[in-house]
């Protein structure tokens, strides 16, 4: 029953129902949501944003945690290597961390080409379905602005071609997509169709658009969107 909005400003769709935004539930309203088949599945992408920016810069990540990855080159803990990134993300990337990780020197460049090009040509093209953002369209934009309206995009126009195949694929079952919250899909699964079926979609969702790039998931199950319980190692 949900509505997505998808024309606004950073290009990653708003969600709502009269006054209800489906994607950002609390947990003790997750519980009214009950499925019609047997089971709520949810698959939730893991550090989802990060290997989305890989895609953008060509960096690879592999199998291995990505802020354990990360956290190896900073020479800390887990912990510390989540708040670290995100603090470098959203708040600007230093000489010292450009020459000792990789990835952040990568995400730096992609950042002043963007900044640049957006200068130079008044506009800037979405990564998939080149939709074009407009210098004179936003207030106060800036590099790091722009680097999130791009990885937003690229979130949203990445997840819209996955939720194509899968539509596609669910075409002739029970099962059906009911939510879609960004880094995570949830799934009003029947039984009827089998296990096989949870899997496939799993493989969908999974499948980078640089195919050497996965977008790893965690899944979970339960009889209300409330309480779920971890299935990954199951699939």
């Amino acid at each position: 029953y949900s509505n997505y909005n998808l024309w606004t400003t950073t290009g990653r769709p708003s969600n709502s129902f009269g006054t209800v935004n489906f994607a950002a539930l609390p947990p003790e309203k997750r519980k009214a949501i009950v499925p019609e088949n047997n089971y709520l599945v949810e698959f939730d992408f893991d550090a989802y944003h990060l290997r989305l920016i890989a895609d953008l810069v060509d960096y690879k990540f592999g199998e291995t945690s990505v802020h354990e990855h990360l956290a190896e080159h900073y020479g800390c803990s887990y912990e510390e290597s989540k708040q670290r990134t995100f603090k470098l993300l959203y708040g600007g990337i230093d000489k010292e961390t450009r020459e000792k990780v990789p990835f952040f020197d990568k995400v730096y460049n992609y950042i002043n080409k963007k900044w640049n090009e957006i200068n130079r040509y008044n506009s800037v093209s979405t990564d998939i379905y080149k939709r074009k953002l407009i210098y004179e369209n936003y207030q106060d934009l800036n590099q790091n602005k722009v680097f999130n309206y791009l990885i937003q995009a690229y979130e949203t126009e990445s997840n819209i071609k996955k939720i194509l195949l899968i539509q596609d694929y669910l075409l002739e079952k029970k099962t059906k997509l009911v939510l879609y919250g960004y880094d995570s899909f949830l799934f009003d699964f029947s039984q009827q169709d089998g296990v096989e079926t949870l899997k496939d979609i799993k493989s969908i969702l999974e499948a980078g658009i640089n195919l050497e790039n996965k977008h790893y998931t965690k899944s979970k199950m339960g009889l209300n969107y409330g309480v779920m319980q971890d299935i990954t190692t199951r699939l």
